[in-house]
């Protein structure tokens, strides 16, 4: 009898963990990859007003990392981190003369809110400031140098929708450093 009232305890704390998964206190981890981000954006118009001219763009998705804390029942605040590369064939006069590979690292803060929270499924909005560091390594054969520097950058999370309970797949629409479109995995604990 003892035996069976610590396996509905345990049983129990397991669900009401999961059911509750968004009050104060809760963490979450968050791994995904961003398409279509602010960085991208920014580098298509430093290559207008540069003067030099680019082909053959490939550009990495963003990956990022967030970790959120609960600091009240469904709102949670977060920082985060992501890291893209764009690379480029540099053209002068016609001619392939080398490239440049433009790597962004993003770091950032902010806060969402889980206006729909239920056990397996939630949808949430939210914001963030971040600082990007961007290093340009140009390899041609012409006299164009290197770079780094960096910029205050942002992300709107317009609609972010959560499916599972503990380990749950993600997708979040919106506009910044994580992309128009951003999905991945996240584990709530």
């Amino acid at each position: 009898m003892k035996d069976e009232k610590t396996v509905l305890a345990a049983i129990f704390g397991l669900v009401s963990t999961l059911a509750f998964s968004q009050e104060k206190g809760t963490h979450e981890i968050k791994f995904g990859v961003g398409f279509e981000t602010s960085n991208e954006f920014l580098n298509t118009v430093e290559d207008i007003i540069s003067g030099v001219s680019y082909a053959n763009t490939t550009v990495t998705p963003a990956f990022n990392l967030t970790y959120k804390i609960a600091i009240k029942d469904k709102w949670f605040f977060y920082a985060d981190a992501a890291y893209q590369v764009v690379s480029e064939d540099v053209i002068e006069n016609g001619l392939i003369t080398g490239d440049v590979s433009q790597r962004y690292f993003t770091v950032g803060f902010g806060s969402d809110y889980h206006y729909i929270s239920k056990d397996w499924f939630q949808m949430y909005s939210g914001a963030s400031i971040a600082y990007t560091s961007q290093n340009t390594d140009f390899t041609t054969s012409s006299n164009i140098e290197d770079k780094s520097d960096g910029y205050f950058n942002f992300h709107v999370n317009a609609l972010g929708f959560r499916f599972g309970k503990a380990l749950a797949g993600f997708v979040e629409l919106g506009v910044g450093y994580r992309g128009v479109a951003n999905v991945g995995v996240s584990y709530q604990f």
